[in-house]
């Protein structure tokens, strides 16, 4: 059992709290995604489950054992730095010994952790190197590697130990978009044959959405939402989670609810107004003030069956394979994302939005900022 759980997780700094009272299941060989903006308190989170900050308050458990007090070199978890970490003097074989030359291993088999033999820790490393590729680095250094080739070495590092949980912050953040690509890919199959946790830290929604089993996303130190990534996406609990995920990211409209002849709709400020489906009642009535949510692949430039609401083109932005068209929409900015074939809208055009389905429209208060349809 590998599973981490942390109960109202709390690290303060002074007056600030870097993180305030996250709890979290982290079940076994699940790949979870800390996900938030620079500064949220993901990283301190990390460190707080790595042994390497101190908990101000909270219970944190690893493997049916808490924690709190144990030192990192005890926890039977491995972390791979954004930086990567690797000794300057020592070679790649060295590099990966590192770990197991400095702490005890729990044998399968024994009771008690002990020191590996040479034979042991020969066995392991070139384990490690064959599961990522480096059997033919093994005698360089790290400053005749590679970026994509340091980061495999760190990773590496970090198996060869074969601890209860990986812990990454960031580790691919050095790497080029072609090789994060390709890195994301590899870790995601070597999560797969490791069969072990993966906590994994990162600001970048791509690496979450392609990699995660569930994405716990974090803002100013408090958890949003935890879930799946298609979860996540679809139904975002709040206003934060909704802006955050996606690129584009959801498009958020001060509006009104209203009821006509039976049915709901939201009215946007005059400019037209969107049906909604599943909603009424408490908390919304008709009459409620809310703000409007719908993605960009949601709207269309054909109104249809479904109305619309008035827009003025400012912008057409191309992406090859798609096309942005950026709106005006009651003095609010929304992006459409519509493929790239046909001809575009001018920029200043006057034209009409529609939406693809009711049920696409999302509700939210605009004092809570919580989800309410």
């Amino acid at each position: 059992m590998s599973e981490v759980v942390l109960e109202g997780l709390t690290k303060r700094f002074g007056d600030f709290t870097a993180v305030d009272k996250v709890t979290l299941d982290i079940l076994d060989e699940e790949f979870m995604v800390l996900l938030g903006p620079s500064g949220c308190g993901k990283t301190t989170a990390l460190r707080m489950i790595a042994g390497l900050e101190t908990i101000t308050e909270g219970t944190l458990r690893i493997a049916d054992r808490v924690v709190n007090d144990v030192e990192a070199k005890d926890r039977n978890i491995s972390m791979v730095f954004q930086s990567y970490a690797l000794y300057p003097h020592m070679t790649v074989y060295k590099n990966i010994e590192s770990p197991l030359v400095a702490r005890k291993i729990l044998v399968p088999g024994e009771q008690e952790p002990r020191k590996l033999n040479k034979a042991e820790r020969d066995e392991r490393i070139h384990e490690a190197a064959r599961t990522l590729g480096l059997d033919e680095l093994m005698n360089r250094k790290p400053a005749a590697l590679s970026g994509g080739q340091r980061q495999r070495v760190a990773l590496a590092r970090a198996i060869v130990s074969r601890p209860a949980a990986f812990l990454m912050d960031e580790p691919l953040s050095n790497l080029d978009a072609k090789l994060r690509a390709q890195t994301r890919l590899e870790l995601v199959d070597l999560h797969k044959r490791l069969a072990t946790t993966f906590i994994y830290v990162t600001h970048d929604q791509v690496e979450a959405m392609t990699m995660a089993t569930r994405i716990a996303i974090i803002n100013e130190g408090r958890l949003q939402q935890v879930g799946p990534p298609q979860a996540v996406y679809e139904r975002p609990h709040n206003l934060f989670v909704a802006r955050f995920i996606g690129s584009p990211p959801m498009n958020t409209v001060p509006g009104t609810f209203v009821v006509d002849a039976g049915e709901p709709f939201v009215d946007l400020d005059g400019a037209g107004r969107f049906p909604v489906a599943a909603v009424g009642g408490e908390p919304v009535v008709a009459g409620t003030k809310v703000i409007v949510g719908v993605r960009p692949e949601h709207l269309t430039l054909q109104p249809g069956e479904y109305g619309g609401v008035d827009a003025r083109v400012m912008a057409v932005e191309w992406l090859g394979h798609e096309r942005h068209v950026v709106c005006d929409v009651a003095g609010t900015l929304v992006t459409l994302r519509e493929p790239s074939e046909g001809t575009a809208p001018d920029v200043g055009a006057q034209l009409r939005l529609g939406v693809t389905d009711p049920a696409e429209i999302h509700l939210f208060d605009p004092q809570t900022t919580e989800r309410l349809n």
